[in-house]
């Protein structure tokens, strides 16, 4: 304030008849009572001084007039200061009974929070980011194999995510899955068109449904993470990796998918999944890459690097390939003490086109013949055929032989070493009328052994849907089929050992080859037919998700594909042996191939933790973010310093603060 300023101030004072500074207080309301009082005083006594100052007065009069009106000026200003000081306590104590008031009523939380407005580029960025992420999880699992883009991938979408709501979360975490999904599923169409007789157009759509409903597997824990965030305040690092193991877990469908697939040919990375199957390997991948998002974000943010974040992605980078060295070494070692036995696995190399030419089942049913002769010669002690590879009509399963030598369609011709077959079977009364889908043990004397029957038809495809009469479903849909189910998990033994089966997908189902493998199985024998999706990367996929069953399980896990690929992986999940994608219908047929391997017998009794446990971590994940959303309902109904409050609350709070 300048000094001209200061001068009007003292002369409007003055000549109010009061000191300066001392504010003028009009009128009564809140600002009369005792302060006002004291002020008016102060005044007269002013206006009496200067009444009774004159040209007569005498010096020493003066100065007594000027002390008396000093001290009386001093009482004044006390007054004046204490009646203040009361006021500020009035209101201090008003201000405190109305937080008490306040926090005695119910909090009332309001948790639908709107979405506030974005910018179209912000949006477009977003989705951008999103869309990377899907990316990288096609291009990084097989075949493209890019497979270090698992480590970064998600991050993207992690950013795409932060400070969104849930439901926006939600659609962002859906653009990733659906393009992950239609892109690394592709292969439907080629299903579709080459057999279901649909339109690349039409054949697309069915795979974009697909996918729209599989990509919920990343929407949903998008989504999930943000919510649990905003009542919670943890870090994505400990919700998102829980929300997508969850989710791998619940979401059902007819090809299950773990991300975990992107690691499959790295057996350092992947022997975790001993300890909660494939979800596990999934968990610590997610884990991986939040932990990586919240340090970037953390230094992109503020400059600063997150410790926690960063001792976490330490731990994961550094732990797991370490956990992973130990137990190979272990396992080899239990695999260099195991009996071996040398395995022969035929491919047969024809499509379904090739398969379904009567003219042509006579060659496949000699080549697969002189393969396993050759196999046998290379020292091969039971040899594996795909599924249901035996090109003739269906056996009875009252059967007890091989046909007669006379027969062309006899099985046994030129070889005499065991041999695990697929092939379709029938129940020679027809008491029931529908066919299974069966692997069965012929022994070096021809005679049939154990057999397994296929557990898991493929809906639609190998059976009528669940709950639907057969006969009335293959009345409507004269094309469709329908085959019986097994009753279980089945053990085939041949040369003294036994070997859990499994027919056509179900070596991608982990819950089920668990029950197989305890059924104290030696090895795993997987007979497969791919020859449905020509040469595209299903083949490749479908042997990735294969891997994770030998690790789970701990159990060599030998494959006969009829296209391919056929494959040998040692129970630390080493890819040892495998063969090549053919495709007859298109590029003609070239007769069958195999190789042999030797295999392990592993311990039957032994377990791991996976084999006791099952589903144990996934409920563990599923339990953790349940107690979040808990805790958090938990802190909102005692009125927890993050629950937000009613505004009345809020300025209950303030006005006591300023007082």
């Amino acid at each position: 304030m300048s000094d001209e300023t200061d001068n009007e101030a003292e002369d409007a004072a003055e000549d109010a008849g009061r000191p300066p500074n001392l504010e003028v207080v009009e009128g009564g309301g809140e600002d009369s009572g005792p302060a006002a009082a004291a002020s008016s005083t102060l005044s007269s006594s002013v206006e009496e001084v200067v009444a009774t100052m004159d040209d007569d007065t005498t010096e020493a009069e003066r100065l007594e007039l000027l002390e008396a009106l000093e001290a009386r000026r001093k009482a004044g200003a006390a007054s004046i200061s204490g009646a203040l000081e009361a006021r500020q306590e009035d209101s201090a104590a008003e201000a405190a009974r109305g937080l008490e008031r306040s926090k005695r009523r119910p909090v009332t939380i309001n948790t639908k929070v709107p979405d506030p407005p974005a910018s179209p580029g912000s949006i477009l960025l977003r989705v951008l980011a999103s869309a990377a992420t899907g990316s990288a999880m096609w291009i990084s699992a097989p075949d493209m194999d890019v497979w270090w883009l698992a480590f970064i991938g998600w991050v993207p979408l992690l950013w795409a995510i932060h400070g969104q709501t849930p439901r926006r979360a939600f659609f962002y975490g859906w653009i990733a899955g659906f393009v992950s999904v239609f892109v690394g599923f592709f292969w439907m169409s080629e299903l579709l068109t080459r057999f279901a007789g649909f339109g690349l157009p039409v054949a697309s759509v069915v795979t974009a449904l697909f996918a729209l409903w599989l990509g919920l597997q990343w929407a949903i824990p998008s989504a999930l993470t943000n919510y649990l965030r905003e009542r919670t305040g943890w870090s994505t690092l400990l919700i998102f990796p829980m929300a997508w193991a969850a989710m791998e877990f619940l979401l059902p469908s007819i090809f299950p998918v773990y991300m975990a697939l992107s690691w499959a040919w790295h057996p350092l990375w992947i022997q975790v999944a001993e300890l909660g199957g494939a979800m596990a390997v999934s968990f610590v991948m997610v884990a991986i890459n939040a932990a990586l998002w919240e340090v970037l974000s953390s230094y992109i943010e503020d400059g600063t690097l997150a410790r926690k974040p960063a001792i976490a992605l330490a731990c994961w980078l550094i732990g797991v390939p370490a956990y992973g060295a130990l137990r190979i070494h272990q396992v080899q070692e239990q695999m260099d003490a195991a009996p071996k036995l040398n395995m022969g696995v035929v491919q047969g190399n024809f499509g379904i086109l090739t398969y379904s030419t009567p003219t042509m089942k006579p060659v496949i049913l000699r080549e697969m013949q002189r393969a396993t002769r050759v196999l046998q010669d290379e020292g091969a002690e039971v040899v594996v055929w795909g599924e249901s590879s035996y090109p003739y009509g269906r056996f009875a399963r009252q059967a007890t032989g091989d046909l007669p030598m006379k027969d062309r369609r006899r099985i046994q011709r030129g070889f005499d070493v065991p041999l695990i077959v697929g092939l379709v079977t029938r129940d020679r009364t027809r008491e029931n009328p529908f066919p299974w889908n069966s692997a069965w043990v012929l022994d070096s004397d021809g005679n049939w052994g154990s057999r397994y029957d296929k557990n898991y038809p493929l809906m639609f495809g190998e059976a009528a849907p669940p709950g639907v009469d057969p006969k009335w479903y293959l009345e409507k849909i004269p094309s469709a089929s329908h085959i019986n189910s097994g009753d279980g998990p089945g053990v085939l033994e041949a040369a003294g050992y036994r070997f859990g089966g499994l027919i056509c997908y179900e070596d991608i189902l982990p819950r089920f080859t668990r029950q197989v493998a305890n059924q104290r199985v030696h090895a795993l024998v997987n007979l497969t037919n791919d020859s449905w999706f020509g040469k595209t990367r299903e083949q490749s996929e479908h042997l990735g998700l294969a891997v994770f069953r030998a690790v789970e399980n701990r159990r060599g896990l030998i494959r006969s594909v009829n296209a391919g690929i056929s494959a040998y992986v040692d129970p630390t999940g080493k890819v040892v042996e495998k063969t090549r994608v053919t495709d007859s219908d298109n590029d003609g047929y070239k007769g069958a191939e195999g190789f042999v391997v030797e295999v392990p017998m592993m311990d039957p009794e032994r377990r791991t933790v996976w084999n006791l446990t099952g589903d144990l971590f996934a409920y563990l994940c599923i339990g953790g973010l349940l107690g979040a959303w808990l805790w958090s309902r938990r802190r909102e109904d005692e009125g927890g310093d993050e629950a937000p409050r009613e505004p009345e609350t809020k300025a209950a709070e303030a006005e006591a603060e300023r007082a």
